[in-house]
């Protein structure tokens, strides 16, 4: 392994798009938000050094044993996210980029390409959630006061955005300085935008035409050993910097290098998106994925140790991929079933031991829905909500605890879930589902793990077939301290009020239409509108009481309303399993 003679990033680049250099499949996915590319080129202008590169050139001879991918172009957080694999290679050598892709896709985005991301309070699936934006550079002033402390003002920016011009922001493309390759060119845009003369606006161009055209900041070494095993440990040695190689980063390599039939890449990245589109959405990992590979397979671990990449556990993953990935989907569909989602799911990993299970009885058809199961699932149900619930459970010690959970579904899973035995051996590890007084003072207090407590104390609510939304009893709207001294709330009372309002006690679950139709009504105004034996029904059944009139008696509805709900959470939670009521 030699250290090369550097070249510049246009010659880099024209190397990209001629597909001359590529990405080896054991490379991860690129992972850099905008701020981080926007930081690299402020690095370059201010001539500061970005890192050397590990290149590997690959040989006819190896070329068609391995698989390559493209660096990524036009980046979409929801519709291309994932590097395109490069199909047939003609040429007789090619460079795969070891160690500096995340840099070089950088590089290739801000110059060539585009960045898509989702815009905050927005729907996934809305189509102006994703604005496309190209990186521009503002010729007028320096960036302000920011925590990356950058110096020029680099921003992803839509084109309208970009339009702006002013005293201080004239925004200048980025990618178009790759075809400046003389200070001419430049001239000619600082004439067409009213700069020429201008000092500061050409020495940022002028800086910026040197970085890319002139000066040789891509600094690399070659390796030239043929050999994937060599190649691999170099590969994850010279990876421990930076955005750090994760353990399940190098079984995604050494399942891509090993698996026979299956493309590992594709089939975890596809099964990764499709089970987060299962629902209200969610927000699994490769990681996830892979442990519950190993899991499932069963691995003698299911951690992301060395020691269980072996050439065994890889073909044991890929000979019963399907099954796998049909329980995990059983599972997060089960889940979803329950109402929870990527905001209320607060540990991926408390599905694993209902995908086992899923995957031990084959995820029978019907098994979401069929009136033979209902017990079944509502074991299941009440297991899972209660380890959500509880702190600590799917912390530290998690893949022993992952092990044994699998060991006691595998002799006592067979027909029925195992809920009390699961909670038995979790005991026995330290991770009681009992919950004592004290946490139950604090759950009925939570502002977090609201859903989860909220499907626990009133499960009749139809979590799968409805739209619901979690709802503000008294509305939050109402809370500000102008409507609150505006409806005679006294002073002293204001700041109770506010720290109160997302408190479970002023929470409810509530049918998407309802949650609507009541907008910022007061509640005795909106439950007006039911007819009295509905109106009296439904204060029953959601421990709501005496509803106040105003506002004013809200403090008063807040205590009642936290005393009934603590005593159904220890009703529902007591400390003796065989006790409580059913979830």
């Amino acid at each position: 392994m030699a250290f090369q003679t550097p070249i510049t990033i246009s010659e880099a680049l024209g190397s990209i798009e001629c597909r001359e250099y590529v990405l080896p499949a054991i490379q991860r996915e690129f992972v850099w938000w905008p701020e981080q590319i926007e930081c690299l080129f402020d690095s370059l202008m201010r001539g500061y050094p970005i890192g050397s590169f590990l290149f590997w050139m690959v040989r006819r001879e190896s070329i068609e044993k391995y698989k390559f991918y493209d660096f990524m172009l036009n980046y979409h957080q929801r519709d291309n996210a994932h590097c395109a694999a490069v199909g047939p290679v003609t040429r007789d050598n090619i460079v795969a980029v070891l160690d500096g892709q995340q840099r070089l896709t950088a590089l290739n985005i801000g110059l060539r390409g585009s960045y898509a991301y989702k815009l905050p309070r927005r729907w996934w699936n809305s189509p102006d959630a994703f604005p496309v934006r190209h990186l521009y550079l503002n010729l007028l002033s320096e960036a302000e006061e920011n925590e990356y402390d950058m110096q020029y003002d680099f921003s992803f920016l839509t084109d309208k955005e970009a339009e702006k011009r002013d005293d201080t922001h004239c925004w200048y493309k980025v990618g178009d300085i790759l075809k400046a390759e003389d200070f001419l060119d430049l001239h000619e845009f600082l004439i067409a935008h009213e700069l020429a003369g201008t000092r500061d606006p050409f020495r940022m161009l002028a800086g910026l035409q040197k970085v890319v055209h002139i000066k040789p900041v891509v600094a690399y070494y070659k390796e030239e050993d043929q050999d994937l095993d060599k190649v691999l440990h170099v590969f994850i040695r010279t990876n421990s910097g930076g955005t750090k190689l994760s353990y399940s980063d190098m079984l995604m390599s050494m399942a891509t290098a090993q698996w026979e039939t299956l493309d590992a890449r594709a089939e975890i990245h596809g099964k990764v998106d499709e089970i987060n589109n299962i629902g209200g959405g969610f927000a699994f990992s490769q990681d996830f994925l892979l442990k519950a590979g190993l899991m499932l397979a069963g691995a003698n671990s299911v951690g992301f140790r060395v020691t269980n990449f072996t050439r065994n556990n890889m073909k044991l993953l890929e000979d019963r991929w399907d099954r796998i990935t049909a329980a995990v989907s059983a599972a997060v569909a089960l889940v979803a079933s329950f109402g929870f989602s990527e905001s209320s799911l607060r540990a991926h990993n408390a599905v694993l031991p209902i995908a086992h299970y899923l995957y031990r009885r084959g995820a029978p058809a019907g098994y979401l829905s069929q009136v033979a199961y209902k017990q079944d699932r509502s074991a299941i149900r009440g297991w899972l909500t209660r380890s959500l619930l509880k702190r600590g459970i799917w912390g530290s010690g998690l893949d022993s605890l992952l092990t044994v959970l699998r060991s006691v579904i595998d002799t006592h899973g067979g027909e029925a879930f195992p809920a009390q035995r699961l909670e038995e051996a979790m005991r026995a590890r330290g991770k009681s589902l009992t919950f004592e007084d004290e946490e139950l003072e604090d759950l009925v207090e939570s502002k977090d793990r609201t859903f989860a407590l909220l499907s626990v104390l009133y499960p009749f609510i139809d979590t799968q077939n409805n739209k619901f939304h979690i709802d503000h009893i008294f509305p939050k709207s109402r809370f500000s301290s102008r409507r609150l001294h505006k409806a005679d709330v006294p002073e002293d009372d204001i700041a109770e009020y506010q720290d109160r309002v997302d408190r479970l006690p002023n929470l409810q679950l509530l049918a998407g239409d309802l949650n609507q139709s009541k907008s910022d009504v007061l509640p005795s105004q909106w439950i007006a509108t039911f007819d009295l034996q509905t109106a009296r029904e439904y204060a029953e059944h959601h421990d709501l009481g005496d509803i106040p009139a105003d506002i004013t008696g809200f403090n008063v509805f807040y205590e009642a309303r936290r005393s009934r709900i603590l005593g159904r959470l220890r009703r529902l939670l007591g400390a003796d399993p065989s006790e409580r009521g059913t979830l």
